[in-house]
């Protein structure tokens, strides 16, 4: 079994190839450069990335790479999925609650500055359109998009896909953790879901033989604006950081980009709405943790337990 670790879109990735160490290696070797090539396509924090000239265009529609597609139509199939509460528009939100540079530099002391224009809803994801056989996207030019979450979701799922013909894989991108199948003894891999509330030992210790995990929280990304408590989770329907009473949520699914999906939708509906919005769909399993120290789950979870 052989790992590699590196930075990339905004995150730390660990990579697990259980394969003989003469064929992992070469097959980890060249997935930094895939990584730095997707980072030039998706960040927001770079003004030279297809992303940037995207929201920096004037045109209504234009041609885009497959990449950027694929994750945009990604982006848009999980604001259907979410009645809109996880959506590509929250850009200015993000920006007028301080998140407009790379966390790293936030948590570093560059903080944002304390006054921030007042938010507002965000604009319907349904004036967004992709058009796979033109290879173009549609997007009214005052518009601006952020495929934050979704692309660290794709990312894991697309990188555990492209190795997993050397042998079984994980690929964690920031705390998206895609498997690609049971190791190499049949054995599932054993992730351990951190506490929010700052324990040593994990939360919980999940089995996952395929699919993926990944959880959203108010635990690490959050910050001070003047003397407002802040973080990145957006409620689109009033433009602020999420008023939730839950501290993170852990999701697991069949796709990494859908348990992404799911846990910050699940995280801005709250412990009520959200866990009656896991249980209306079996095939995603939920683990809930609220500001009180209340740990709520789904009992889809328990086959996952160790």
């Amino acid at each position: 079994m052989v790992t590699d670790t590196f930075h990339a879109m905004g995150s730390q990735i660990l990579i697990v190839l259980d394969a003989p160490v003469g064929i992992a290696r070469p097959a980890l070797a060249g997935l930094r450069q895939v990584f730095a090539s997707w980072e030039a396509i998706l960040s927001r924090f770079r003004p030279d990335s297809e992303l940037s000239c995207l929201n920096s265009s004037q045109r209504e529609w234009l041609a885009v790479s497959p990449t950027l597609a694929e994750v945009l139509a990604l982006a848009l199939r999980g604001a259907a999925m979410t009645g809109g509460l996880v959506t590509p528009l929250v850009l200015e939100a993000l920006e007028y609650a301080g998140y407009d540079r790379d966390f790293t530099a936030i948590a570093a002391g560059a903080l944002p500055a304390a006054a921030a224009p007042p938010a507002h809803p965000a604009a319907d994801w349904r004036c967004i359109s992709v058009d796979p056989l033109r290879g173009s996207v549609h997007r009214p030019p005052d518009l601006r998009l952020d495929l934050g979450g979704v692309a660290k979701g794709w990312a894991a799922d697309r990188a555990a896909r492209l190795i997993a013909h050397h042998g079984p894989a994980l690929v964690d991108v920031g705390g998206d953790i895609a498997v690609s199948g049971p190791r190499r003894d049949g054995a599932a891999w054993p992730i351990g879901v951190q506490d929010p509330r700052g324990g040593a030992d994990p939360l919980a210790v999940l089995l996952i033989a395929s699919g993926g995990v990944a959880t959203s929280g108010r635990d690490y990304r959050h910050w001070r604006q003047g003397d407002v408590e802040r973080h990145h989770i957006i409620d689109p329907r009033t433009g602020a950081p999420a008023a939730t009473d839950l501290l993170s949520v852990t999701v697991v699914a069949p796709r990494v980009a859908d348990a992404e999906i799911a846990a910050k939708a699940t995280l801005i509906l709250g412990s009520a709405d959200g866990l009656s919005w896991l249980h209306a769909r079996p095939w995603l399993a939920g683990l809930l943790v609220r500001d009180d120290g209340i740990v709520l789950h789904t009992p889809t979870l328990e086959p996952y337990r160790a």
